[in-house]
């Protein structure tokens, strides 16, 4: 399920234009931690001009939007790492 999860997942943030998308699983770490419902945990690293003029907070929310459909079930948490192209120079 992680795969297909970790696939769907990067379809949905297609809708941000990225230009850079690191998706990992970090499932493994967090088998049966308290609070989980079962749900995957997932590391996002995203460079997309989506983000330019926004704040931390704003970026989030964009990525949390767009993978709206996955979040809280099938994905448990999201760690999230959003930037323009001009903050990876």
């Amino acid at each position: 399920m992680t795969l297909a999860t970790r696939q769907r997942l990067e379809q949905l943030l297609q809708q941000l234009h990225p230009v850079q998308l690191q998706i990992t699983d970090d499932s493994h770490l967090h088998a049966g931690h308290a609070g989980n419902t079962g749900g995957g945990h997932f590391s996002v690293f995203i460079v997309s001009e989506e983000f330019e003029g926004l704040s931390l907070l704003k970026r989030h929310r964009l990525v949390h939007d767009a993978a709206a459909e996955l979040l809280p079930s099938v994905i448990h948490a999201l760690s999230i790492q959003a930037k323009t192209p001009a903050e990876l120079d």
